[in-house]
């Protein structure tokens, strides 16, 4: 199940079952098991602390299973794959709570880098769904410029759109599913297409940085 906490934030039981979400009361974490992409093995735990005020006793955030390559896979892929490919696009979110809080409000087509920059093997995963747009929903404290990084690497290949909190919706720190349903759903009615304008732009920047550097 799921610590208080994280219910009163709005992660809901059948979410905890879908997702095999566990407690422990020992080590005072929320349990997330990871399942590996294509077959759904369990290839580790992301325990996420539930101590309030944890950086203040030299308490680690997360502690993820030793030997895990988050590199080499996508959190939810396996429970979400089916709903996403009939939906026919995907939101990838950084972090596993966004996945989770989404599908509790019976929105399953989130997946979950497990940071904010995505690797070779991760864009080869995501390019396996039979879908026509992905969405880029990262927290709002990721640099525009990182977010079309992102979506440099899907475009001419799949529609991308990102999700851009243009008009404050947000806290400094939030990802869009931290939202309540209503702004959420507005935020992904006007998320921008990574267009060729955007691409060059993003092209120059990067041409820009590179004469500086």
């Amino acid at each position: 199940g799921v610590h208080i906490s994280w219910y009163k934030d709005g992660i809901m039981p059948w979410t905890a079952e879908k997702f095999g979400l566990c407690y422990s009361y020992r080590q005072k974490r929320q349990i997330i098991p990871i399942r590996y992409w294509m077959d759904g093995r369990l290839v580790g735990t992301n325990a996420r602390t539930t101590v309030e005020n944890y950086d203040l006793f030299n308490i680690r955030k997360y502690f993820i299973s030793p030997g895990y390559n988050k590199t080499a896979n996508i959190y939810g892929f396996w429970e979400n794959q089916n709903d996403i490919e009939k939906a026919g696009y995907c939101v990838i979110f950084e972090a596993e709570r966004s996945v989770l809080k989404r599908d509790s409000l019976h929105d399953s087509t989130g997946l979950a880098l497990q940071g904010h920059s995505i690797s070779e093997e991760q864009v080869r995963i995501i390019l396996s769904l039979d879908i026509h747009e992905v969405v880029i929903a990262m927290d709002k404290d990721v640099p525009i410029e990182e977010v079309w990084s992102i979506c440099e690497r899907f475009y001419l290949k799949r529609t991308v759109t990102y999700i851009i909190d243009k008009y404050k919706l947000l806290g400094s720190k939030d990802s869009p599913a931290d939202a309540k349903n209503k702004i959420y759903n507005y935020l992904f009615r006007y998320r921008e297409k990574y267009d060729e304008e955007k691409h060059n732009s993003y092209m120059n920047k990067l041409k820009n940085k590179q004469v500086k550097n």
